[in-house]
């Protein structure tokens, strides 16, 4: 399934959620920030949450890379703990500048499909919850924007709320991909200010077998507009010599349900 059928499979089904009006409560989104929420969508529910978009700035080889990105995710409620996701990126662009020469390239990345399980706790104030994440991610992309290979992930999120007004995480994860592994090691720490900001800092420690380690910090903000709609934004700088200098973002999240009275 390319990422473009994974979209139409989406307008279609959250056609048939709001003409038949699921209820349910809101949802906790996925963005922003490292890791994923510790809950899951309500059975028969879906969110879109997309990228406006992404950019990455990386100097590698004497070249200067400056890429955008509008990712999207797609998740569906199954039931119980568990939850489908559907990731990619239909558009993507790449400025590439260097060696006396410059280029563009225009495209679509990678799809993935991933299964989020849920069972640790409720995630209300006071509590500790947890998530783990399984994905796979084909190589179906252009070859400027995609892995070149068969990606599998698995990753967990922690999360203590010791009242209503913080939120502390910790995000594990590896990727498999030609043989070599990369692990992600991401603390966060979060305050809600007043019913509808929550802002949050982040430390993003990464293990490459291949690129060597490197260390991202920053932080960001989301903005909840009633109970269907979330803004947010976010920005990271390298410290360090690897990685990427700068990765930077706004997205929009939104839930096709009807809230709980």
């Amino acid at each position: 399934m390319t990422f473009r059928h994974a979209l139409v499979v989406f307008v279609a089904v959250a056609t048939v959620l709001v003409a038949t009006g699921a209820h349910a409560d809101p949802p906790d989104f996925d963005r922003p920030g490292a890791g994923f929420a510790t809950t899951v969508l309500p059975v028969g529910t879906v969110a879109l949450e997309q990228g406006l978009p992404t950019y990455e700035r990386q100097r590698d080889d004497g070249y200067l890379d400056r890429t955008y990105t509008a990712d999207s995710l797609i998740r569906v409620g199954l039931g119980g703990p568990v939850e489908l996701q559907v990731g990619g990126s239909a558009w993507n662009r790449l400025e590439e500048r260097g060696q006396g020469s410059r280029r563009h390239a225009v495209g679509h990345g990678d799809s993935s499909v991933g299964v989020k399980w849920a069972p640790g706790g409720s995630g209300d104030a006071g509590a500790f919850s947890w998530a783990a994440l399984g994905q796979v991610t084909f190589a179906n992309g252009d070859s400027d924007f995609g892995n070149g290979a068969r990606q599998v992930s698995l990753g967990a999120t922690m999360q203590w709320q010791p009242d209503k007004v913080i939120q502390n995480t910790l995000y594990a994860n590896v990727d498999r991909l030609k043989g070599r592994n990369t692990w992600t090691l991401a603390p966060t720490f979060g305050r809600k200010f007043g019913e509808n900001v929550v802002a949050y800092v982040e430390a993003d420690a990464i293990h490459d077998a291949e690129d060597g380690n490197e260390l991202q910090l920053g932080g960001g903000m989301a903005y909840t507009l009633g109970d269907h709609m979330q803004l947010d934004a976010y920005a990271l700088h390298r410290v360090g010599r690897h990685g990427p200098s700068v990765r930077a973002g706004l997205g929009l999240s939104v839930f096709f349900g009807n809230p709980k009275n």
